[in-house]
């Protein structure tokens, strides 16, 4: 009858250490750290900065585009987001510039990148420059652009430059 009971406090025992160590290698395993995939990651730029360029106003509708359309502070629709921004650059509107700007970003990227977008070197929006030192790569897309301001007119070259890191 002894040895009985020893030998059924020994299985005990050992499906609880069992449990133990099955429960801890699922926590440990399925820890999942929010980190971004570096293949992915090498045509972001590209990608947002293609984003941007043809997009056009009118194809990119949110209640902050749309207040800035009821505002008149975008009379042309037909403008590529791209083109809006440098317009808002070059009259100076440098609030709705960043605001814009941010607009587009945070729909388009995810939290878990930094990046700067800026014209000329002028910077137009950054987000977390604190891990812009820490980042582990930073990748850029520069593109050289002109636009149209009136029939006789044009403003550029501008160069406009994004950024972004992890």
């Amino acid at each position: 009858m002894m040895k009985k009971r020893g030998s059924y406090f020994f299985v005990l025992d050992a499906l609880i250490g069992g449990s133990i160590l099955l429960l801890s290698l699922v926590v440990i395993f399925s820890s999942y750290l929010n980190t971004p995939k570096l293949k992915q990651s090498y045509t972001l730029s590209d990608d947002i900065m293609t984003f941007m360029l043809n997009t056009k106003v009118e194809e990119y509708i949110t209640t902050y585009s749309l207040k800035l359309i009821r505002n008149k502070n975008i009379t042309n629709t037909k403008n590529t987001l791209f083109e809006q921004i440098a317009i808002f650059h070059y009259e100076e509107k440098n609030e709705l510039a960043t605001n814009y700007t941010r607009d587009i970003i945070q729909t388009v990227l995810p939290e878990q990148y930094g990046i700067m977008y800026s014209i000329n070197e002028s910077e137009i929006y950054n987000r977390s420059i604190d891990r812009y030192n820490k980042s582990r790569f930073l990748l850029s897309s520069r593109k050289m652009t002109f636009f149209k301001i009136n029939q006789t007119s044009v403003y550029g070259p501008t160069i406009t430059e994004v950024q972004i890191w992890a």
